[in-house]
């Protein structure tokens, strides 16, 4: 798991552009509040900071990621003495009990290998009367990974088995009946629609070539025929027989929000 998610500029051709148009939305169902500290669990490359900075003005931010590259790089898109970042695990934070105002995580707990160790972390962090939220893709929603899998599925029926595609926090309802697992109060859920243009099919295929996140990863154990095939049956799933061209591709996230028992 943690290859795909080695290589921080792989990661943002591929993914980047979709967790900052996401993020704005998020952080509003989040009911993000520009008060004391904020905590961005599994920050990745720095999308959600952006957006959260840009709201709360005033508050202390601290991002934490697993990946040392991801962390190193978001540092560099920063120059604000009031935001940090560090190496860590969302199932262990390594932060006091009650020591921010407000949590949040993006894109990230469909990821994590135990959902439930984090969702309880994230609570512990988090003071009496803070809240606590996430927001992961839905699994069938996202078509930039859904429509990938299908066509990948055709062409070798044992792919989705060896993927590392996520399987869980990525289905409505499941994010809420795991935030209510954590003692969490007021759970809501709701859908996020959004859709990305592409300026040509290579806008799309070139990241996968990085080997980041589940798609990359699989191009990456393909022969060269084999990534070629796959290469073909999606420029024809998006373009048809028309020329290149531009064109655009739906997403679906599923966000949940908590309060802390005060």
């Amino acid at each position: 798991m943690a290859e795909m998610f080695a290589n921080a500029i792989g990661y943002e051709q591929l993914m980047g552009r979709w967790s900052v148009r996401l993020a704005p939305l998020y952080a509003d169902f989040a009911q993000l509040r520009d008060v004391g500290k904020i905590l961005d669990v599994g920050c990745g490359t720095g999308a959600l900071v952006k957006a959260i900075a840009g709201i709360a003005r005033s508050s202390e931010i601290v991002g934490v990621d697993p990946g040392q590259s991801f962390v190193e790089f978001a540092r560099t898109q920063f120059n604000d003495p009031r935001i940090t970042f560090q190496v860590g695990d969302a199932m262990q934070l390594p932060f006091p009990t009650g020591y921010f105002d407000q949590t949040l995580s993006l894109l990230v707990m469909m990821f994590v290998p135990q959902p439930e160790k984090a969702a309880s972390e994230m609570r512990r962090v988090t003071c009496p009367g803070g809240t606590v939220s996430a927001c992961t893709w839905d699994r069938d929603g996202l078509e930039l990974s859904s429509i990938f899998w299908e066509e990948a599925v055709r062409l070798d029926p044992g792919a989705d088995a060896r993927s590392q595609r996520p399987k869980h926090s990525n289905r409505e309802g499941q994010l809420t009946a795991l935030w209510q697992s954590a003692g969490l109060q007021d759970v809501k859920e709701t859908v996020m629609t959004m859709q990305l243009p592409f300026t040509s099919f290579n806008d799309f295929w070139d990241p996968h070539l990085r080997g980041v996140a589940p798609q990359g990863a699989y191009v990456a154990t393909l022969s060269e025929e084999r990534r070629e095939a796959l290469r073909q049956g999606l420029r024809k799933r998006f373009l048809g027989d028309r020329a290149d061209g531009a064109f655009t591709l739906r997403a679906k996230a599923l966000a949940v929000r908590g309060k802390v028992p005060e």
